[in-house]
């Protein structure tokens, strides 16, 4: 098995029943009412919880799992991660990638390595990759665009692009 993905974070519980107040990580916070069952790193171990019921709420996932039926046990889980199996997650159209798809490829522009890609902001019109160069100590933000981001290939690690005019200077 690959690794696993968060896709939300605890923040609270919901009731008195034991619900779970989760922060969506992801784009779609309706994935959520989709899920099955989720992981959950406990003390170094990922533990599986059924999903019995799950919901939308003012922009968060409301989660009933079958093994919390009390506020308690559902307190003992805030702050922690709900996560999935990397290989549970819904696939994207082409050319569309997860965020931690992205993190650490290395970026060029025609064959001059710019650096890795460290940090993507989110900011509400298009993404931001945070460049970083640790042989200069050289940071830079480059917009995810289809004018400057070229080629994107997962498999070999590597983001091609090119630079606008201006961007480095």
């Amino acid at each position: 098995m690959s690794g696993y993905i968060k896709i939300g974070q605890i923040i609270n519980t919901h009731g008195n029943k034991g619900e779970l107040k989760v922060y969506p990580l992801t784009d779609d916070v309706r994935r959520f009412c989709e899920l099955e069952h989720v992981f959950i790193l406990q003390n170094g171990e990922y533990q599986k919880y059924l999903v019995e019921k799950a919901r939308i709420h003012k922009g968060m996932g409301i989660l009933a799992l079958r093994e919390i039926d009390n506020m308690n046990d559902a307190e003992s889980l805030r702050n922690l991660y709900v996560e999935l199996p990397e290989e549970q997650l819904l696939p994207l159209p082409e050319g569309h990638f997860y965020i931690f798809q992205i993190i650490g490829l290395a970026v060029f522009e025609n064959d001059i390595y710019l650096g890795k890609v460290t940090d993507v902001l989110k900011t509400g019109s298009n993404d931001v990759y945070v460049i970083t160069n640790p042989e200069n100590n050289n940071v830079f933000y480059l917009p995810a665009l289809k004018e400057v981001v070229k080629n994107i290939d997962i498999s070999s690690g590597k983001m091609e692009v090119q630079i606008p005019p201006g961007l480095l200077d």
